[in-house]
């Protein structure tokens, strides 16, 4: 069995990824809003944090080529662009900063999960070559075909977004449930790389260098956060 995906006149990457990124903004604030924050906090740390996730994730997948310039969307650019935003917005408003920490953190997984059926539509970020069972198969530039690793993406962090949920709903630390959100996403996003089209074979390929890259930026801008603003649980 085959998943053959069609070319399509525009590509559906954008507004799907747009679209999950929306999704999930909506799931932090309702989440915020469970939490009682305050609604201008919810409001500044959004738009804020929007920014930054959008810069964040322009400015990795910015690419220089010798067809020209090619810009994309990369989700690790994107989770430390959010995490950067809401750290600042929490040094500078200081209203329940570690909910509102937890809220985002909980919604990125998800937003990542959606954010893949783009990338599956699309073509980009496809796997390996393979004929199997569930093989997906394009005709667009991106023609031949693959391991269907976006829809395992998707799948995974979905997951990880349930995982999530419950952790910190479950958990009185909420800085703590981070860490352990983190500490689990890190090494599955490490470990799907395995599966790229553009993994040479080598035991740490520079696309997992970079995971590693932004999964410690990411711990130690919570960390960091979390010495500025005295969070405590003792």
């Amino acid at each position: 069995m085959q998943i053959i995906i069609p070319e399509f006149s525009r590509s559906p990457y954008a507004p799907i990824v747009m679209l999950s990124v929306a999704i999930g903004y909506a799931v932090a604030v309702l989440r915020m809003r469970k939490f009682g924050v305050n609604k201008q906090t919810i409001l500044y740390t959004s738009l804020l944090s929007f920014v930054c996730t959008m810069a964040g994730s322009f400015m990795m997948a910015f690419r220089i080529t010798s067809e020209g310039i090619g810009i994309g969307f990369s989700g690790l650019g994107a989770a430390v662009g959010l995490i950067t935003g809401v750290f600042i917005s929490g040094i500078i408003i200081k209203d329940k900063p570690d909910l509102v920490m937890t809220s985002f953190v909980v919604a990125a997984p998800l937003m990542y999960g959606l954010a893949k059926i783009g990338c599956f539509l699309a073509g980009c970020c496809h796997g390996k070559e393979y004929y199997g069972p569930f093989a997906v198969v394009y005709s667009n530039e991106h023609a031949g075909s693959y391991f269907p690793i976006q829809l395992v993406d998707m799948v995974i962090f979905i997951l990880l977004h349930v995982f999530a949920v419950i952790i910190t709903n479950k958990m009185k630390n909420k800085v703590r449930a981070i860490y352990i959100i983190l500490g689990v996403t890190i090494p599955v996003r490490f470990a799907i790389e395995y599966t790229r089209y553009y993994h040479d074979g080598s035991l740490i390929a520079p696309g997992q260098v970079t995971v590693l890259i932004a999964g410690v930026l990411a711990i130690i801008m919570v960390f960091v956060w979390k010495k500025v603003l005295k969070i405590s649980y003792d």
